[in-house]
């Protein structure tokens, strides 16, 4: 066994037993007279310059030449890099295209191209484009994610002509972060896609049985004596809302003035602040009941937050949601209330004022990422209703967040990283500290590797000592080929936390897992792929120690020749899992009796006019009487290239459900009930778009959930339950909370916008339960709204700009 370890770690360090494949080359050609960029490669620099072809199949046929051939040329300037592409197709007429907002390409042709400026297949930029010139740019990471929120300002055209269409591209150096090196050798790659066949090509070929697909890039060379410009630009913005909640009887108007800034501090990191910043457009969160005893993670849709965050998410310590989240004392203002006061205000969020990001990579691989932002005073105001006098009530003093990252890339698109995250607020002397680290070692020819990551938390209050706490994290896996495996383990101690400025559901856990995973990349037979995945995991305590569970996993889903993909997923839980948390009482455990879950699901080709997908959960009755049941049915239907609407219903009917219940009516007693737990989730989400630049968004989302509790119980000492007649508590739950977003969007200039939107919400929460949808429905719609109009409008100015202002 240990002379099997030792010759695997060998090969993980070598990798000398397999060889390097070649690398293509595309050469870029100095021009003097840059071409316009209208869609047609007329111009005289075009002629002559030697093109980059013979793309290669990354699916479905994985190493197959493209059905139908593209030319790639590139040229440049002092100020831009051009790219000019001839994508051959016999039939014009069957391209598909399909307008959508900027950033998404759903079901269209398209053509991109990847670029990699320091060339170590770490960090790659995109610039994609569809046949009716939507513009979609992103950035994408070693390990193949690709980050859609990252944006740029670039120029492209679009024509599609008889035989095929052709692309035109202006890239200009603003775009990108490049080394201030005489000769420049570039990380390149070029993607098309031909959306009727599903075919998917790339000029330097990817082996879909490789991990990380922006490791297997090209490179460009010919580019010489270009010096990184001046990376300045700034974004003004003014807004205006007019808003109407249910506290206040009457509309109330107010404007907002901010700006965002960016400036390349020099040719490797950039400078992005955000100066009294505006979310109050972003889409609302898609808000569920929670019965469990953890916090429910919703994601970060604040732009300059998700935005170029891959140095960020280091050991998994920072999430950006607690950057100006809900005061630490918003739930308390009702008991600071004397006879006759109600509260007249109470923000649901800490004001923040700014945010300044410093991040980038240099030439010697180092990237370094800085975060800070602050929240001014927040405060609820109380009124008296005798005499109309007013007092406030502080909420959340001034709070100072920064999150300090440096990560070094070492080779064969290896990584280490070391990452602080820090939480003060200085009125109450309250401080949370974070530090932690992450690694990846892949050997030469990237077949294995080594993960780790861990943290140390600890916090400072006025009223206590320092705690500490601490997590662990490693991996090894095997990452290339058919067969591909993982063994992982993971330590969190019983005083790690993370959470005044990072996410974790519940500390105090050791696991350990085993994925294996036998994929099918090339078709055979029926089948486009196959993928197949099992999984076993074990947890218990981390102190005491103490078995918590023991699952396992298997999945698999495949695509068919017809474009239909099914699968399916099964969750086993053969033995009684032990539940230290869900009783709410250190120490305390609940019994859960062996389970399985079944779930297939169907997605039909959404090529289609009409495309579908279902799936189907099912938790066969146990031991004690429980079972589940889930459906989701999401219909999409696109009757033309503009226009597309897809629904959404979520059912899920949770029968004899056990769970906690209370604890407040005795110390020592802690209640429990079996309960009947649905949720009925519907969405609708339609969009018009008028051109490239202009568009309309509609979503509707209606959440419903109701709890009937039938019987209550005691929690014994060993985990077991016992029935109790004496709790009279009522503890059923009838929830709503409906929301729609309406959203004009007019991108009137490159990176200029002008936005539009309606938010309408309704929030209620109730121990009656309605029986009838519609009229719950009915009910809730005839309840008091939170209402909100804005207009917004921001305007990009960059260094460029302010050059031509002085030359004229």
């Amino acid at each position: 066994m240990i002379k099997s370890i030792l010759i695997l770690f060998f090969l993980l360090l070598s990798g000398a037993l397999i060889s390097q494949d070649s690398i293509k080359t595309a050469q870029a050609v100095r021009i003097t007279i840059s071409p316009i960029i209208d869609g047609v490669l007329d111009d005289d620099c075009w002629k002559g310059v030697e093109p980059a072809s013979d793309f290669i199949q990354l699916r479905p046929n994985n190493g197959k030449k493209a059905s139908y051939p593209s030319k790639v040329k590139i040229v440049y300037d002092n100020q831009a890099i051009y790219i000019g592409a001839m994508l051959y197709d016999p039939a014009p007429d069957s391209i598909m295209k399909q307008y959508t907002p900027r950033d998404e390409i759903n079901v269209s042709d398209y053509f991109g191209i990847y670029i990699d400026p320091y060339n170590n297949g770490l960090n790659a930029f995109g610039f994609f484009v569809t046949p009716v010139n939507v513009q979609v740019d992103m950035a994408a990471s070693s390990d193949g994610n690709e980050d859609g929120n990252w944006n740029a300002v670039w120029k492209s055209s679009v024509k599609i002509t008889d035989s095929g269409w052709v692309v035109e591209y202006k890239i200009p150096y603003s775009a990108l972060r490049f080394p201030k090196t005489d000769v420049q050798v570039w990380g390149l790659n070029f993607f098309r896609n031909i959306a009727r066949y599903r075919e998917n090509s790339s000029w330097s070929f990817i082996d879909n049985e490789k991990q990380g697909w922006v490791r297997q890039q090209g490179v460009l060379k010919g580019i010489s004596n270009v010096v990184p410009p001046l990376r300045l630009s700034v974004t003004p913005y003014i807004s205006t809302y007019l808003e109407k909640n249910p506290n206040n009887e009457n509309w109330t108007n107010f404007y907002r003035a901010g700006m965002d800034l960016k400036y390349g501090i020099n040719e490797s990191y950039t400078l992005d602040m955000m100066l009294i910043p505006d979310f109050g457009q972003v889409q609302s969160d898609d808000v569920v009941l929670n019965l469990s005893p953890f916090e429910i993670f919703y994601d970060e849709k604040r732009q300059f937050f998700i935005e170029g965050n891959e140095l960020f998410n280091r050991a998994n310590i920072f999430y950006s949601r607690r950057i100006g989240n809900t005061p630490t004392k918003f739930y308390n203002v009702e008991e600071q209330l004397s006879a006759n006061e109600v509260i007249e205000k109470n923000p649901s969020a800490s004001q923040l004022i700014n945010a300044t990001k410093i991040s980038g990579r240099n030439t010697n691989g180092l990237g370094v990422g800085f975060l800070n932002a602050m929240t001014i005073n927040t405060y609820a105001k109380i009124k008296d209703t005798l005499n109309g006098g007013e007092r406030e009530f502080m909420t959340e003093p001034f709070t100072n967040y920064n999150v300090l990252v440096f990560d070094q890339s070492l080779k064969n698109s290896s990584y280490a990283s070391i990452i602080n995250t820090n939480y003060s607020r200085f009125d109450d002397k309250y401080y949370a500290n974070v530090t932690g680290t992450e690694f990846l070692l892949n050997n030469n020819s990237k077949t294995y590797s080594i993960f780790g990551s861990g943290a140390l938390s600890q916090i400072f209050n006025k009223n206590s000592k320092a705690d500490l706490g601490f997590y662990s994290h490693l991996s090894f896996s095997k990452t290339s080929g058919q067969f591909r495996f993982s063994l992982n383990n993971r330590i969190e101690s019983d005083t790690y936390n993370p959470n005044d400025l990072g996410y974790i559901m519940n500390p105090n856990e050791i696991s350990s897992s085993i994925n294996l995973s036998y994929n099918f990349y090339k078709p055979f037979g029926r089948f486009l792929n196959f993928y197949n995945n099992l999984t076993f995991w074990h947890a218990s305590l981390y102190r005491p120690y103490k078995y918590t569970g023991f699952e396992i996993y298997l999945n698999s889903n495949a695509t068919f020749r017809n474009h239909f993909t099914v699968g399916y997923f099964i969750g086993i839980v053969p033995i009684e899992s032990h539940d230290y948390f869900e009783a709410r009482v250190p120490g305390r455990l609940f019994i859960r009796p062996a389970s399985i879950h079944f779930e297939p699901w169907i997605s039909t080709d959404f090529r289609k006019e009409l495309a579908l997908e279902i799936q189907l959960g099912i938790s066969p009755t146990n031991s004690i009487s429980q079972s589940k049941l889930n459906i989701s049915i999401a219909p999409r239907f696109k009757p033309n290239d503009r226009l597309l609407f897809v629904l959404q219903m979520n059912l899920s009917d949770n029968k004899n459900d056990l769970g906690y219940v209370d604890n407040t009516m005795n110390e020592d007693t802690i209640y429990f009930g079996r309960r009947n737990v649905i949720e009925l989730e519907n969405t609708i989400e339609a969009r018009y778009i008028f051109t490239e630049n202009a568009s309309l968004s509609f979503n509707l989302r209606h959440y419903w959930s109701t709890v009937k509790y039938d019987k209550f119980y005691t929690l014994n000492l060993d985990g077991t339950l016992d029935n109790d007649d004496k709790y009279n508590g009522n503890s059923d739950i009838n929830f709503n909370y409906f929301t729609i977003d309406v959203a004009y969007r007019w991108i009137f200039a490159p990176g200029s916008e002008l936005s539009l939107v309606w938010k309408n919400s309704i929030n209620t929460d109730s121990n009656e339960i309605e029986k009838h949808y519609f009229k719950n429905l009915t009910n809730t719609l005839g309840l008091p709204q939170t209402n909100s109009f804005s207009l917004r409008v921001l305007y990009y100015l960059d260094s460029q700009y302010f050059k031509k202002k002085q030359l004229k």
